[in-house]
């Protein structure tokens, strides 16, 4: 009954030692973003799979560290209600069900839908593509 309760408090208080900590996951949650961001742009022309699977990894992680920065702004100001005990234990847990999310699209259903790109890509012989439309030359 004391952890429901200190859940839901309005405004749990300034004292909070886990500053560093939460500071640290956003951190490291936007620098993975841009880093990311730059393997997908070098990997997309190459790896179509990889293009269909992982288009939006950068841009949630991007938004799951600017949250993690408010939520901690937001809990040193002691904002009734948005420094909710609560909230924080939301964004972890969304934090674990997308990392859990996008380990089993890598091992599961990358590796599948790369197979089945690559072999859509074999079957596509030199006779088929004569009959593809051509860019215009000028």
């Amino acid at each position: 009954m004391n952890f429901i309760s200190s859940l839901f408090k309005s405004s749990p208080g300034a004292s909070f030692s886990y500053y560093p900590h939460l500071l640290t996951l956003a951190a490291l949650l936007i620098i993975g973003s841009i880093v990311f961001h730059f393997i997908y742009k070098k990997k997309k022309k190459t790896d179509v799979a990889f293009k269909k699977t992982f288009h939006d990894v950068s841009k949630r992680s991007s938004i799951m560290g600017i949250l993690f920065l408010a939520l901690v702004a937001v809990r040193y100001q002691n904002i009734p209600y948005f420094s909710m005990r609560l909230w924080l234990y939301v964004a972890v847990a969304m934090v674990i069900f997308y990392a859990y999310k996008y380990v089993k699209i890598y091992t599961k259903d990358y590796k599948e839908t790369k197979a089945r790109m690559h072999e859509k890509q074999a079957h596509t012989t030199k006779q088929e593509k004569q009959y593809l439309p051509h860019k215009k030359r000028r």
